[in-house]
């Protein structure tokens, strides 16, 4: 494990902070100083999920079932994705951004990736798309890809192969396995429609995230079909009213709040003052 990433670690069996050190537990494995907590890395991740004590989580929805499937984490980024944009968000989404590459392009600048040192979280990562984009674009920095999925954490593992600085976690959003304050950024791409609580997590992303840091997701408006509509409600998806999703990231202290609509989708940023 990179040796920058053990101070920022909570441990998600007895809430210890930075107590976790590698040089006991060996190469691939840390263990928590205040606990009888081991997590191994042997399959390319560390599960930060203490399912031991509480169980696997359940998928709630048909959203988050699909994104349990391996064969939805093989074909997410070429297939899954790109249709689900169209469905969700109308042809004009993809048309406005050029494409994935556009896509990046957006929320890199919203990070502000070259101001700022890191180190970055891609919260709800899935195959690792954005997780791989972000650690080219800031070598020098740890980058740390989160989900929830194994099967998506699986299919990253094979594709952040190569960048030295990416560390991957399977952790759930809702209870976030870092200390306070340890984050430059928070890119959360398509997936705070997807959130049981989507204010819990907002408030586990202004927790970690450091004075002055950016907060950069995107997510599903209003439908702008009929078809669009009747899938998001059988899909379990909530659509946000910009409007009040602004409102919701001020209540919780959230600042400097800013959109971009791209057809039935936009992109948003905020910063923690």
């Amino acid at each position: 494990m990179d040796p920058h990433v053990l101070p920022i670690l909570k441990c998600p069996r007895c809430g210890a902070s930075g107590e976790f050190d590698g040089a006991s537990a060996g190469t691939s494995a840390v263990g928590c100083g205040r606990c009888d907590l081991v997590l191994d890395a042997g399959r390319g991740f560390y599960d930060l999920l203490d399912v031991s004590a509480r169980g696997e989580p359940a998928a709630t929805t048909a959203e988050q079932r699909f994104m349990e499937s391996a064969l939805v984490a093989r074909a997410y980024e070429r297939v899954w994705r790109p249709t689900f944009v169209r469905m969700f968000a109308g042809r004009g989404a993809g048309a406005a951004v050029g494409g994935f590459a556009g896509e990046m392009f957006i929320h890199k600048n919203a990070l502000s990736l070259d101001d700022r040192d890191g180190p970055w979280l891609d919260l709800s990562c899935g195959p690792g798309l954005f997780t791989r984009a972000i650690a080219a674009t800031a070598p020098g920095a740890l980058v740390v890809g989160l989900d929830i999925s194994r099967a998506m954490l699986e299919v990253a593992v094979g594709r952040v192969r190569g960048y030295t600085n990416v560390l991957l976690v399977r952790a759930d959003a809702h209870q976030l396995p870092f200390v306070d304050g340890c984050f430059d950024g928070i890119n959360n791409s398509g997936a705070i429609h997807a959130y049981d609580d989507a204010e819990q997590v907002f408030r586990e992303i202004w927790r970690t995230l450091r004075p002055g840091g950016i907060y950069v997701g995107s997510t599903f408006a209003e439908a702008p079909t009929l078809t669009g509509r009747l899938a998001a409600r059988i899909a379990g998806i909530r659509r946000y009213d910009p409007g009040e999703l602004r409102a919701q990231l001020s209540r919780l202290g959230f600042s400097e709040y800013e959109e971009l609509r791209l057809g039935g989708a936009f992109v948003f940023r905020a910063r923690k003052p």
